[in-house]
């Protein structure tokens, strides 16, 4: 059974990120025009954003261990029989399908924070008085890179891969 599920591309990513830099850098100077301020990330933003990476890593952990345990038993499969090679236990297939969806969503959304953290400090950059504000919206474009990174990588662990050489594939009996 094929799977329909692709990783996200990083192009995919990158026009996210994009698009939310425009936004993060001309709506601010619209709000700026018009009497307004410069949006500054709260700190409850800061801390959530890279947390959100770090729960979805731990959520991720049994596919680590699964990943870990199929490259052990293929590299021992080369020096004894696939009969005798111990199956390490498979995962739910539902939990490896909500966890490389929500690995999806999380990048995505992680993009569209990067771009707009990175239209507001580019901003804020290009003032002729830079606001102290800048750190914090920094700290806040660092947080969702962190968790975009984390969303990709557990996304690229979640990819189906071919399974342990069956029996009948070696020649001996199933």
């Amino acid at each position: 059974m094929k799977n329909n599920l692709k990783p996200i591309s990083l192009l995919t990513l990158l026009a996210w990120l994009i698009s939310a830099t425009t936004a993060g850098y001309l709506l601010p100077q619209l709000s700026i025009g018009s009497g307004g301020s410069i949006p500054i990330s709260p700190w409850n933003i800061i801390v959530t954003l890279p947390l959100i990476g770090i729960v979805l890593v731990l959520m991720a952990i049994p596919m680590f261990k699964y990943r870990a345990a199929l490259r052990e038993i293929r590299k021992q499969s080369a020096k004894v029989s696939a009969q005798s090679l111990p199956r390490p236990k498979r995962l739910n297939s539902f939990y490896a399908v909500r966890l490389v969806l929500l690995a999806k969503s999380i990048a995505i959304s992680g993009a569209i924070f990067s771009g707009w953290h990175l239209g507001v400090v580019w901003l804020q950059l290009t003032q002729p008085i830079v606001p102290t504000s800048t750190f914090q919206n920094a700290l806040g474009l660092i947080g969702a890179i962190v968790m975009t990174v984390c969303a990709v990588i557990v996304e690229r662990i979640c990819k189906i891969t071919d399974d342990l050489p069956d029996a009948s594939a070696v020649g001996e009996p199933a």
